[in-house]
């Protein structure tokens, strides 16, 4: 019989092996409820569902009338996305147990990933009765009413909290997760800085400072915590690729090039840097040393979809639309959902008047993102240049009515119907238009320069203008 020392003395996944070893023999051992909850959480953490689930059965013919395993069960449930399930079988065993407090939090957090907020409040402040210092459970009741809105209610639960696991660095983590998640970016700068001010060498929170300041578009800010960040601990990458994100954005590329080799890691990672890299020199016009950096991107990661695409924009600078085309055809093979691939895709067909494919590629584009108004207008303008004017027209005019706020769409159809010689429809659409925003009367002559010289045409725009 296998003594519990030298079982909890292996690694879990010696451990595994044995227990599914002693399932297939069909021996049986004992095993205390610590030993096969251990086992079940290995097998949740790696999503081996089965086994888990063979966990179970086993600790329940031991002992059949522990709860224990009914909230392990839930969990399975929980793993696969079975959440009505879960909720089923954890309010049957309420009833039951209606005092275990273990019970009441999963179900809370059930409540919690079915929306049914007050649900879920109800459980997690029952099961606070048992443990009002449970900083799990203070952090469920944040989040909870940070998703309801309540939002002093939710710092209140997070001020509840010790502050030496304010400052552990993991907890530090889960506190900025919660405040991100919900926008809360005011709140999320007091935090750190509360630590930063008991703690000015935590350079973990000067880099978490850095990250909120970037996701705000505070990047000067976001620059210098990143730099204290780096003065604290030199050897840390991420606050170097911090530094080059916020750089870029700024367009100071060669600073920003300066910082992202300092942030690599002679890992996998290494290939999204490369990127960014390649893409400060396209930023510089130096498309030699981008081709360069992406092709990098690709060898340490042949499934990153944005280095296909950068080296397709670099050769279709070059006029090399034959490579344009094929890198990205490889990046829609990897994300075919990124519309902007389908795009430029798209733009090459057109350069290489392929209409078929031009037309394809545009509608998949509209397909994923059927919310932005400019790929109608760029595919209308596909439409306009391949000849097929009437087309073009009619596919402004099928759209309209989700983009009927966009005044470029009205002065898009003045102008197709103008280089039709539909003049009622044209002079419609463009008093349309220039309610909706004169100044930008411009776009009716780009695309049907010969309004230019119709009197009637200048007369309606000076009318708006006045």
């Amino acid at each position: 019989m296998m003594e519990n020392s030298d079982f909890l003395d292996e690694g879990m996944e010696e451990r595994a092996q044995n227990f599914e070893r002693m399932l297939e023999s069909g021996e049986s051992f004992f095993y205390d409820n610590d030993e096969l909850g251990q086992l079940i959480d290995y097998y949740l953490d790696f999503e081996q569902i089965n086994k888990a689930t063979k966990a179970i059965a086993y600790g329940e013919s031991i002992y059949p009338f522990e709860s224990f395993y009914q909230i392990k069960k839930a969990e399975v449930f929980i793993a696969q996305r079975n959440i009505n399930g879960a909720i089923k079988l954890l309010e049957k065993y309420r009833t039951i147990e209606p005092q275990n407090p273990e019970i009441a939090q999963l179900l809370g957090d059930c409540y919690a990933l079915s929306l049914q907020y007050k649900r879920a409040l109800d459980c997690y402040l029952f099961a606070l009765n048992f443990d009002s210092t449970n900083d799990e459970l203070l952090l469920r009741l944040a989040r909870v009413n940070f998703a309801q809105g309540n939002n002093n209610k939710a710092l209140s639960y997070l001020n509840a909290f010790p502050s030496d696991y304010m400052y552990d660095e993991l907890s530090v983590q889960e506190f900025l997760k919660l405040f991100l998640d919900y926008g809360q970016h005011t709140e999320a700068v007091t935090f750190l800085q509360k630590i930063i001010d008991n703690d000015p060498y935590n350079y973990s929170a000067w880099y978490f400072l850095g990250l909120v300041h970037q996701k705000e578009e505070n990047y000067e800010e976001g620059i210098s915590a990143y730099e204290f960040c780096i003065a604290i601990d030199d050897e840390n990458t991420m606050g170097h690729l911090g530094k080059g994100n916020c750089l870029m954005e700024l367009d100071r590329n060669e600073e920003a090039i300066a910082s992202f080799k300092l942030s690599l890691d002679n890992d996998e990672s290494d290939a999204e840097v490369f990127c960014n890299i390649a893409e400060c020199y396209e930023n510089l016009k130096d498309d030699a040393a981008a081709k360069y950096n992406y092709q990098k991107s690709i060898r340490l990661n042949p499934n990153l979809s944005d280095a296909y695409f950068g080296l397709a924009t670099v050769y279709k600078r070059g006029a090399k639309l034959r490579e344009a085309e094929r890198n990205l055809l490889k990046a829609i093979d990897i994300d075919r959902y990124e519309s902007m691939y389908h795009i430029e895709l798209a733009e090459v067909y057109l350069i290489n008047e392929n209409s078929e494919r031009c037309y394809y590629h545009y509608e998949q584009a509209y397909e994923i993102d059927s919310d932005t108004t400019e790929i109608i207008l760029d595919f209308a303008h596909a439409k306009f240049e391949l000849g097929d004017i009437e087309d073009a027209l009619a596919l402004l005019l099928e759209h309209l009515e989700n983009h009927d706020e966009d005044h470029r769409m009205y002065y898009r159809i003045a102008s197709y119907s103008f280089v039709l010689g539909r003049f009622e429809k044209g002079y419609n659409f463009l008093h349309a238009a220039l309610k909706m925003n004169p100044k930008e009367y411009m776009l009716l002559y780009e695309f049907a320069p010969l309004t230019e010289n119709l009197d009637n045409v200048t007369n309606i725009i000076d009318l708006y203008l006045k």
